[in-house]
């Protein structure tokens, strides 16, 4: 059967940021810099990034009970190419890491329309390795809406992208839903470009970080939870409404929580519809229908309830490729070993989906 990773990264960090940007942002390029314990981070706009967390320890730094395999294949594509094939991997959707994450809240507007641009332009230059596999996700200033929508263009019509990235809200202030957002969303469905709501725990502003400073419970709380947010924006909203044939796909935080979030909007809905006018159908209706993917953990043990709840044609499968809670290089084998999932269903989650979602 085809396998496609719908959720694997690069690592950006490496770029000659000071050879590519324009000249009136050069002095302000990215650097790696050490903080007191000697841990590498990005400084851009006078910060560290990811944002350094927890008591005594950064995220970054957080002592980890499981690394994967170290490879150099998120700056090497020639060795990311013999990964997927130790794994078994057709096809790889690719996503950024640092400052792909962050850019969604860097202050200065033009700064981070012409670092995604570098961005861009050396992800496209990675996936020329073997465009058949490797397969781009487009970073847009989404804090920037009008140029967001360029970018957009420009990596879809230009660079091949199959897809393009967004957090729930960005250093504007706004949710996804605010209207600014419109065009954006118009653009993706004029194009047929999946919006991909890919959050991260490093970034300052991610659900729960207000609350906690310690990295155990910032990285639990931030993906899901983010995620709840993201349905709520983009479904009870009304955007699937408005904008009927876009296409969302929820990363980064297994699909367990999916269920439970269907009951408790639909139960909403049920005495608070008067509400939301705008919103002809129960919320399940939409997060369940073809305009919605959520990418799943190898190994979730409630993968076969949620396949049946939702439906096993909204689930992708995600190696999340090389980050500290991937498996590597036992990712595939992971899900595809197990005996609680039957065959057909099996094709579907691990490349049939992710080829519908991505139009690969």
């Amino acid at each position: 059967m085809r396998i496609i990773d719908a959720d694997g990264h690069v690592q950006e960090k490496d770029i000659p940021w000071k050879d590519l940007l324009p000249s009136p942002y050069r002095s302000r390029a990215p650097r790696i810099v050490k903080d007191n314990r000697g841990l590498d981070f990005l400084m851009v706009e006078g910060k560290l990034c990811p944002k350094p967390m927890g008591k005594g320890c950064g995220f970054v730094g957080a002592p980890r009970s499981r690394i994967p395999q170290q490879t150099t294949g998120m700056v090497d594509p020639i060795q990311r190419l013999r990964d997927m094939d130790l794994e078994g991997i057709d096809t790889a959707v690719l996503f950024g890491t640092v400052p792909f994450l962050s850019l969604p809240f860097f202050e200065d507007k033009d700064f981070a329309c012409a670092m995604a641009r570098v961005y861009n332009n050396w992800l496209a230059n990675y996936c020329k390795a073997n465009p058949r596999r490797l397969k781009g996700v487009a970073l847009v200033p989404i804090q920037d809406p009008p140029e967001a929508v360029k970018e957009l263009r420009r990596c879809a019509q230009e660079l091949g992208f199959v897809a393009v990235a967004t957090p729930t809200h960005s250093s504007s202030g706004k949710n996804l839903d605010d209207p600014d957002h419109y065009p954006f969303f118009a653009e993706a469905e004029r194009l047929n470009v999946p919006i991909c709501i890919h959050v991260g725990a490093g970034d300052g502003t991610s659900a729960g970080i207000e609350r906690f400073d310690h990295p155990f419970f910032t990285h639990a709380m931030a993906h899901p939870f983010e995620q709840m947010i993201g349905v709520l924006c983009l479904v009870v909203s009304g955007i699937l409404e408005k904008f009927p044939r876009l296409k969302l796909v929820f990363l980064e935080a297994g699909a367990g929580w999916v269920p439970y979030w269907m009951e408790r909007l639909d139960e909403h809905y049920e005495y608070l519809r008067p509400t939301v006018p705008w919103l002809p159908k129960p919320p399940s209706e939409y997060m369940k229908s073809d305009q919605v993917y959520y990418a799943f953990e190898p190994d979730e043990r409630t993968l076969p309830f949620v396949a049946n709840f939702v439906g096993d044609e909204r689930l992708v499968f995600a190696s999340d490729y090389n980050h500290s809670d991937s498996k590597f290089p036992h990712t595939v084998k992971t899900v595809t070993q197990r005996e609680d999932i039957d065959p057909r269903t099996m094709e579907k989650i691990m490349g049939e989906n992710a080829a519908r979602l991505y139009g690969i």
